[in-house]
């Protein structure tokens, strides 16, 4: 999912420019070379806390900037967002003075947009990871996303809000009861209204009427001069009759006979239009009682709608609020008895879905308490147990199960929380054995191993790297170790190293090619590049690529 990190002025980098490729990427270096600060790095552009005090030395800004491959899930939140979706490029920049600046495909974004990015894709887990694994909160989750049952458990949501609805109608109605006082209220603002009887749009009819009369009005006079003008006694329409009956006695003139035809057509068109305009103008037209009437009309509809401060569609549906309250006081005792009935029946039905939900879970529970305990087999904790405990909780839309994951590590030991394991370095064989199996059902796309092997060596080393070479199978895997044991297994490595340049120290990341990653294992397990450390390096190196065939 990280196919390219760029970094500038970063506490102890000057400057990096790398770029990445699907499978596990390992991360090596000597203690205090700046392991740590490369995984920050990844943590700041995911949105952790980024401060004036990791700009380097000497430098104005500290710059980090990431490009990430964007799948269908991720693509959607930028298009909500108005971002361009074929990629993901974040940039995470502050000042010597502390002004930071994020950005997302070089626009500005908020850093918690950022956050909603990337964290349900990128999972960054230290030796002591208190993320969701930990969490019994989450267990429930977890196991449903194993088990992977989703048109029960959208079937279980559904009647449990049928049940909800139900359930809510019947305890306001038992918890409301009105007293007589309220029940007069509520009958006289039910007569009020509906002695009106609004309708939708009628303030608006009403005032765009009244808008149009008193235009006409104002017209009035220019009415009737039009009138005059054209059928008054010498008006233009008498004249042009007049002319119709003395045009017979111009017949005998042929050289204006085309004149007089069009004068007698032109008195008809004149005559058309005039009435057509006539009709309009006159058309609607109200009297000072029609005015009046609407004008106190418009004054009722406004106060009421002024004293309940809705609008007439608002006072409709109060009116049908009212009626429903009125009838249910009325009728309460009646309501009531159907409402119980109602809800008693849905809540059988939720309790029964619920019930083969939960029966689901507790088979899909023994798979996967044998798979974990098979993943932690391979991690050498051959003698842990791993159980999925129930409990039944309140019922929710969720069903009535609450799970958790009970762990013991030892014979003789009881099963615990897995917050309470104490060892650390067993901690994080547990943890990777989970996320084997979760970290792929829960959406990640990049996880990030911190020297969580720290505590182990030998045989568990060697197959803690075998369970990262798994998991980078269908997720981006990058892990900072100090184990050869671990580093063998990496599809590619990189070096972190420290060194002086002009009084400053400076932190390097350089990938290996195969010499330079035989000698780097060499000193990792040897603390030399003798040929018998080099020699044993290319075994293990070869030993750990086998391994990954026989995975397959």
């Amino acid at each position: 999912m990280l196919t390219s990190l760029y970094i500038k002025n970063f506490i102890l980098i000057d400057q990096l420019n790398l770029s990445f490729n699907d499978g596990f990427s390992v991360f090596t270096g000597e203690t205090g070379a700046g392991k740590s600060i490369f995984i920050d790095a990844i943590g700041i552009l995911c949105g952790d806390r980024l401060t004036a005090s990791m700009v380097k030395n000497g430098s104005d800004k500290a710059v980090i900037e990431g490009t990430f491959e964007v799948d269908e899930r991720l693509a959607a939140l930028l298009r909500e967002a108005g971002y361009d979706d074929d990629t993901l490029i974040v940039t995470r920049e502050i000042t010597r003075e502390g002004k930071s600046i994020t950005r997302v495909n070089q626009r500005s974004a908020t850093v918690g947009f950022v956050r909603s990015c990337l964290s349900p894709f990128i999972d960054i887990h230290c030796q002591r990871d208190s993320q969701y694994l930990l969490n019994d909160k989450h267990h429930l989750g977890l196991l449903d996303r194993y088990s992977q049952d989703e048109k029960e458990l959208n079937e279980l949501n559904r009647l449990y809000k049928e049940y909800r609805t139900k359930k809510d109608r019947y305890d306001d109605l038992t918890n409301n009861e009105f007293s007589e006082v309220q029940l007069e209220m509520l009958r006289y603002q039910l007569k009020e209204i509906s002695s009106l009887e609004p309708k939708p749009g009628e303030i608006e009819a009403i005032e765009e009427t009244l808008k149009i009369a008193r235009q006409k009005e104002k017209l009035q006079n220019t009415v009737e001069e039009i009138r005059e003008l054209f059928a008054g006694d010498d008006g233009i329409l008498s004249g042009l009759y007049s002319f119709n009956r003395l045009a017979d006695r111009l017949n005998d003139f042929a050289p204006i006979s085309e004149n007089v035809s069009n004068i007698i057509n032109s008195y008809y068109a004149i005559n058309e239009d005039y009435e057509t305009m006539m009709d309009y103008l006159q058309k609607d037209n109200y009297s000072l009682e029609d005015i009046d009437a609407l004008n106190s009309r418009l004054y009722d509809l406004q106060r009421i709608r002024r004293k309940y401060n809705l609008s007439i569609e608002g006072l409709l549906a109060r009116k049908q609020e009212i009626q429903q309250q009125l009838k249910e006081a009325e009728n309460r005792d009646d309501i009531l008895r159907e409402l119980k009935k109602e809800t008693d029946k849905a809540f059988e039905e939720y309790r029964k879905w619920a019930v083969k939900v939960s029966e689901i879970r507790r088979q899909k529970s023994l798979l996967l308490e044998k798979d974990i305990l098979a993943q932690l087999k391979d991690l050498n904790l051959e003698k842990a147990r791993f159980k999925v405990a129930f409990s039944e909780s309140k019922p929710s839309s969720l069903g009535i199960d609450t799970v958790s994951f009970l762990i013991s590590m030892n014979p003789g030991q009881p099963l615990k929380p897995l917050q309470d394991v104490a060892s650390g370095g067993e901690l994080s064989r547990l943890m990777l054995g989970l996320k084997t199996v979760f970290a792929r059902l829960n959406g990640t796309r990049l996880i990030i191993f911190d020297e969580i092997d720290t505590g182990v060596s030998g045989y568990v080393a060697f197959n803690i790297g075998v369970k990262m070479h798994e998991i980078s199978k269908s997720i981006q895997t990058f892990c900072v170790t100090h184990l050869a044991m671990v580093a063998s297994h990496g599809d590619h490595h990189y070096r972190i190293s420290k060194s002086q340049k002009d009084d400053d120290t400076v932190t390097e990341v350089q990938e290996l090619d195969e010499f330079a990653r035989i000698s780097e294992l060499a000193v990792l397990s040897s603390s030399n590049t003798s040929e018998t450390a080099l020699a044993a390096s290319r075994e293990l190196l070869i030993k750990a690529r086998e391994s990954h065939h026989e995975g397959n």
